[in-house]
């Protein structure tokens, strides 16, 4: 038995080299791994918002500007192919208050669908205050384009748009707004949410938080 014990460490020695080069090894290629991930997650699409304007008009606030991004291969392929894009932009106004967490007084969503009409090669834009998920569209506006181009640029423009009553508003306090936009996954179908998940090409968003200051 001591023979057998013997014979047996004198063997893990030998290959004791072997055995932690290899775990080296396998260090490495997590680590190489994880940089690769890593490189991956920030190859999101970049969002810009510009021409941001905040006025309040008669009885509402209202807000203006424009989303600036490029649309990833990987989603005109998509779109072409039949699918359906979805973006939101949701907006928080939100009331500071140093006794207890901050008040949101206010809260506005904007919805917008894109889709490719094969038979009559165009482009159709609709634009709603909830989720098309929902199955209604009501109230949403829509319109058509003979162009790509044409149809982004109406994804991406806001006019006007009314996000709040203007007795949300209160200059004499401190108030701050939140700006969200981002390619919305979950009104996709299901076996199309899974797929997106955690590609680089469908991540498209944009967050900004600011002091509320109304255009003059």
């Amino acid at each position: 038995m001591t023979a057998f014990i013997t014979h047996c460490l004198k063997s893990f020695l030998r290959l004791e080299p072997f055995f932690w080069s290899g775990i080296k090894r396998g260090r490495l290629c997590c680590v190489a791994l994880c940089l690769s991930v890593a490189g991956i997650a920030q190859a999101d699409t970049a969002v810009d918002l510009q021409a941001l304007k905040l006025e309040r008009q008669d009885t509402a606030l209202y807000m203006s500007g424009a989303w600036r991004f490029d649309l990833p291969p990987a989603l005109e392929d998509a779109l072409l192919k039949g699918i359906t894009l979805y973006f939101v932009t949701e907006v928080d106004i939100n009331q500071e208050r140093w006794y207890f967490y901050n008040q949101r007084v206010a809260h506005a969503e904007r919805h917008v669908r894109l889709f490719y009409q094969p038979l009559t090669r165009r482009w159709r834009v609709n634009i709603s205050p909830q989720p098309f998920s929902l199955g209604s569209l009501g109230m949403s506006l829509g319109q058509s384009y003979d162009t790509a181009d044409e149809a982004l640029n109406a994804v991406s423009r806001i006019v006007q748009w009314r996000i709040a009553n203007a007795t949300d508003v209160n200059l004499d306090a401190k108030q701050t707004i939140s700006i969200n936009f981002k390619l919305d996954l979950k009104q996709l179908p299901r076996p199309l949410q899974i797929g997106a998940a955690g590609h680089s090409d469908w991540n498209i968003g944009f967050s900004k938080t600011q002091r509320l200051e109304l255009t003059p």
